[in-house]
């Protein structure tokens, strides 16, 4: 990145399920980088388990790393945000899984990402008198390494449960006709992250090709 974008960057390895760890990693970009200005909270995990075979330590590990690491990375980041009276902005990336089901198989990522989205907006109400928006991004289907496996588990899981694969094909859910990049939802991220959009807060943009419609 320091190549690349001539900006000054560094790397820190945070566990976004442990408070003393995600502090760390605050006060590394503190130290680093001078300030904590823009936190996006990215971390998730999608294991396809169905709710009747889904062992507790699953479901628990689910919303630690969707859920409960939002709510440390957004209360770290206020905390130093607001310890410098210049406030900042929080962008949680959310799902389309955050506004409905997706597949059998995903129930306790949908249910974290639900939390995501109501999470995001009690966040905006807390931290608005601190000077410091809150967004969210809900991104469609984007093929990373993760998602590729991932749907390929849940597709079994639908077959099997005897669910019309079909529907759950991202291409026909698509109203532009192709799906999304890493790159698109960057980019919407990075508006949801400037003053661009300076009088949004509370809100969950979609960024879904008309999934949800």
């Amino acid at each position: 990145m320091r190549a690349r974008y001539s900006v000054n960057a560094v790397g820190a390895r945070v566990d976004v399920t442990d408070s003393a760890s995600v502090a760390a990693g605050a006060d590394t970009a503190v130290a680093q980088l001078g300030g904590v200005d823009i936190w996006v909270n990215n971390a998730g995990i999608f294991p396809s388990v169905s709710l009747l075979d889904m062992p507790d330590e699953v479901w628990e590990q689910v919303f630690a790393v969707n859920s409960r690491g939002v709510f440390l990375g957004a209360r770290e980041a206020a905390r130093r945000m607001s310890a410098t009276g210049k406030g900042g902005v929080i962008v949680n990336i959310v799902s389309t899984a955050g506004f409905k089901a997706t597949a059998p198989g995903l129930a306790a990522y949908v249910g974290s990402k639900h939390a995501v989205r109501g999470l995001t907006k009690e966040l905006a109400l807390e931290f608005a008198p601190l000077g410091i928006r809150v967004l969210g991004v809900a991104p469609t289907y984007v093929p990373t390494e993760g998602n590729i496996a991932a749907t390929q588990t849940a597709l079994e899981a639908a077959a099997a449960a005897g669910v019309d694969v079909t529907q759950l094909d991202v291409m026909q859910q698509s109203m532009i006709g192709r799906i999304g990049t890493p790159d698109d939802i960057a980019r919407v991220a990075l508006f949801a992250a400037s003053d661009l959009s300076i009088i949004m807060t509370d809100s969950t943009l979609l960024a879904d090709a008309g999934e949800t419609i």
